[in-house]
C-alpha cells in the first residue's frame, strides 16, 4: 500500500471514529501520523472528488457506511 492510500485509509478510519472540522482532521492526522499539511489536504480532496467524504455544515462525513 502506498504512503498516499495508507493516509486515506487513516483519514476514513479517523472520520469512522470521529466528527472532524477541516482543521481538527488536518491537525490529527499531522500530530498523530506526522503526515504533512499539503499530504492530508490531497487526501483530503482526492476523496472528495471520489465521493467518498463530503464537507457538510462544517464538519466532514462519510457519504458510505
Amino acid at each position: 500500500m502506498s504512503d498516499p492510500e495508507r493516509l486515506e485509509e487513516r483519514l476514513v478510519d479517523e472520520l469512522e471514529s470521529e466528527r472532524h472540522t477541516h482543521k481538527s482532521l488536518r491537525q490529527t492526522l499531522t500530530d498523530e501520523y506526522d503526515y504533512s499539511d499539503s499530504a492530508v489536504t490531497r487526501a483530503i480532496s482526492t476523496l472528495d472528488d471520489e465521493g467518498v467524504i463530503r464537507h457538510e455544515q462544517g464538519f466532514f462525513e462519510l457519504t458510505r457506511e
